[in-house]
């Protein structure tokens, strides 16, 4: 089967988007929001001086703007994109009320049609673990792209240890693959960023536990 990213995410927003952004938790607004809440507080740790007021940020895989909520007002601006259209209109619906916040439909493969060098800081949370290995490192040049220099890309992937799966075919848009940071490091600097740090974070959902989510951090 092709790969048809759009109209698989565009249909997980109609059948229970909440759900499929966030599938370990209770299926409210009130969890929902705690738990962007909650993942800005874990994936930033330790780098809140990315967040600041004069920061123009973009957030890849945006969703229904679970953790845009809570990073908006502490930044200029906040841009997200999403290959999913029902994904965008209702994040624009969620956070109508914030001034600062913009929300794209992609195209599932680039960034398009983002501008070059416009943010200073590009980040992504859980998403591209759901992507076909040659369509992240796309992604990855197209982060490159629209990163000011001196910007910085931080982004999130579960670790491939020993024990764990093997990728999915390419047409599936939903089941995880897992990077070694050695490949991922090499991917990146062949983009022609320059690698800052590797943080990992044990994964507590018990299907996986044992493995670890990898948190990169790369500067144009």
């Amino acid at each position: 089967m092709p790969l048809d990213m759009k109209g698989d995410w565009n249909k997980r927003a109609r059948d229970d988007a909440r759900f499929y952004i966030a599938t370990s938790i209770e299926g409210t607004e009130a969890a929902f929001d705690a738990s962007g809440k909650s993942d800005v507080g874990h994936f930033f740790d330790g780098l809140g001086e990315l967040l600041h007021g004069d920061q123009v940020v973009l957030d890849i895989g945006c969703g229904i703007g679970r953790m845009d909520r809570h990073i908006a007002p502490r930044v200029a601006r906040l841009v997200g994109i999403d290959v999913s259209g029902e994904m965008v209109a209702r994040a624009r619906a969620r956070l109508g009320d914030l001034g600062n916040v913009e929300f794209v439909e992609g195209d599932g493969t680039s960034l398009r049609p983002l501008g070059d060098a416009t943010f200073g800081l590009v980040f992504s949370h859980i998403v591209f673990q759901h992507i076909p290995r040659f369509v992240t490192r796309g992604y990855f040049r197209e982060v490159h792209r629209v990163l000011r220099t001196g910007g910085e890309f931080v982004f999130q992937l579960p670790e491939a240890v020993p024990g764990a799966p093997q990728d999915p075919p390419d047409d599936d848009t939903f089941e995880m693959r897992f990077w070694r940071e050695e490949d991922v490091r090499a991917e990146l600097e062949a983009c022609g960023f320059t690698w800052l740090e590797c943080r990992r974070f044990a994964i507590d959902t018990p299907d996986l536990a044992g493995l670890n989510y990898l948190r990169l951090r790369v500067r144009k």
